[in-house]
């Protein structure tokens, strides 16, 4: 992969926050900037296509089992008045 150098304005503060994770880790600033980088894309294009986020693929695998094993036809909206009425 090649490699493009670019300048950007970080607020002090904020450069001061970097730095500290930079030397607790011991890696560079740019090293640890490609890896926020990637994780705020990674997370921007879950969010767009959450059928994609490993937690509801798992959910829905969970959901599917359950439909299969269950026999007895269930009526969510009815289960829901039941409980709001108390019953």
């Amino acid at each position: 992969m090649g490699m493009v150098k670019t300048l950007t304005s970080i607020p002090k503060e904020l450069l001061a926050e970097l730095d500290l994770v930079v030397q607790e880790e011991k890696r560079s600033r740019s090293d640890v900037l490609r890896e926020a980088i990637r994780v705020y894309l990674q997370a921007r294009w879950t969010n767009r296509q959450p059928g994609r986020s490993p937690l509801v693929q798992r959910a829905v695998a969970i959901q599917d089992a359950l439909a299969q094993k269950d026999t007895v036809p269930w009526d969510g909206v009815a289960e829901i008045r039941r409980w709001r009425e108390g019953r």
